[in-house]
């Protein structure tokens, strides 16, 4: 009996040893991944983002983009030969010299500059040398004059046609493309005359920002 007794007892603690290795520790490996979002990432999951443009005459090359239908605009103009989004406001950061012109289209998003598009920072930049050139006219100078880029149609002069964007100066504006010649030195457009312009990087001209379409 006594045997009998014993020989239970080391299956039991046998058992319960065996059942702990086998379970493991009940300790957590490690703290819980973090759950938490902000509002900002909730809004954006919520809201993808798309771009919903509307030309109410169906033959404009630049039409406003919005969310609710014609007449409204998200402070955003999409250009339909080319595909990009150009800032309704040719004007919101003044006069500003290369690298910061470049910066602050970087970090431009929704709720800046008039626009309410759902744009993140790092959606927008400077328009390169070859997109500045696909809205220039050069027939626009010297009659009617500056701004020499086309028109809503995209048919006339900006100045004697339909204009589809605000503040737009006619004077130099920075591309986003250096001087391969001279690093020191940026591309831009004279929006008055319409020969090719820039300089060195530290003048301070204007900037309009585009980015591309989702």
């Amino acid at each position: 009996m006594r045997n009998t007794t014993k020989r239970l007892i080391v299956l039991v603690a046998a058992s319960a040893a065996f059942g702990s290795v086998l379970a493991g520790s009940l300790d957590p490996p490690g703290p819980p991944a973090p759950t938490m979002v902000t509002l900002q990432q909730l809004y954006e999951r919520m809201h993808p983002g798309s771009d919903t443009c509307f030309d109410n005459l169906g033959t404009n090359r630049f039409v406003d983009c919005g969310s609710t239908g014609l007449g409204t605009s998200n402070g955003a103009v999409k250009d339909t030969q080319t595909g990009l989004i150009w800032l309704k406001n040719a004007n919101c950061f003044g006069l500003t010299n290369w690298a910061d012109a470049s910066i602050k289209a970087a970090a431009l998003a929704n709720g800046q500059c008039g626009l309410t598009d759902a744009s993140n920072a790092g959606d927008w930049r400077l328009p390169t040398k070859a997109e500045w050139n696909a809205i220039q006219r050069a027939g626009c100078y010297p009659s009617p004059g500056g701004p020499t880029i086309s028109d809503k149609s995209g048919t006339g002069c900006y100045a004697s046609g339909t204009p589809w964007a605000s503040n737009v100066q006619s004077m130099v504006y920075w591309s986003s493309s250096t001087n391969s010649f001279d690093p020191t030195t940026a591309w831009g457009p004279d929006l008055f005359s319409n020969d090719p312009s820039g300089g060195a990087k530290t003048l301070n001209l204007y900037a309009w920002p585009v980015r591309a379409g989702r």
